[in-house]
């Protein structure tokens, strides 16, 4: 199976931004709820009374870094540069940074103050929704793993990347620096930023025979044959 039928890719956008905005709807006219509080107290809690939890969830936070995160993108144009695709570079440029600057603007814009309930186990600034360490990770690790798999990787590394990125954003509701409704409106903003910017580049790909698009569409069209020939075959 690809990693997503193509002509829902859409619906899962729309679905994903409207849940998004939602979230950050309620955040900015409300305070806390009880979803938020009782996550963090869970999470967080647990965190601050054990220091191994406290740790790991450094580790993951580390993950997130922005000197991470814009390794990994450097690391992937030069790649796409090295393996002369140039849409691939494209799209290593303009999925994560393009989602940076949106998502850093929209804290601005809601400011949301961080939650005070736990003493922070990371140092950090600026306002609380959404997290970016969480939004910017589901960006830039599925990116790394679409690319990997336009030149021949395995489904499993798209899988891993989502593990990883949602590992990241539970480690800033363990260090008690985000609300878990951040972390959350953090993964499915990502997740729709990414979805466009893959479905823009591969439309685009595909109108200018891109020899790798349409060979990825091709695996997609046979990988959806198969699959419904069998279902039919089950039913």
């Amino acid at each position: 199976m690809p990693f997503f039928l193509s002509g829902w890719r859409w619906v899962a956008i729309v679905f994903f931004c409207i849940i998004a905005f939602l979230i950050g709807f309620l955040t900015a006219c409300e305070a806390p709820g009880a979803f938020d509080l009782t996550l963090l107290h869970l999470i967080g809690g647990f965190a601050s009374r054990h220091h191994w939890v406290a740790c790991i969830a450094r580790i993951g936070s580390f993950a997130g870094n922005v000197s991470v995160r814009v390794s990994c993108i450097l690391v992937a144009v030069i790649t796409m540069i090295a393996l002369k695709d140039k849409l691939g570079a494209i799209f290593a440029i303009l999925a994560p940074l393009g989602g940076w600057a949106f998502f850093s603007l929209l804290k601005l814009v809601i400011n949301r103050p961080r939650p005070l309930i736990f003493f922070h186990l990371d140092h950090v600034d600026g306002a609380s929704f959404p997290s970016g360490h969480s939004t910017n990770a589901m960006i830039v690790y599925p990116m790394l793993a679409l690319l990997i798999r336009r030149h021949g990787g395995r489904l499993g590394w798209l899988y891993a990347s989502i593990v990883l990125a949602v590992f990241v954003g539970l480690s800033r509701v363990a260090l008690a620096v985000h609300w878990p409704s951040d972390v959350m409106a953090g993964w499915v903003a990502g997740s729709a930023w990414l979805l466009v910017c893959y479905e823009i580049c591969e439309q685009w790909g595909l109108r200018h025979s891109d020899p790798l698009s349409v060979k990825m569409r091709d695996e997609e069209d046979e990988d959806v044959n198969a699959h419904l020939k069998h279902h039919e075959s089950m039913s």
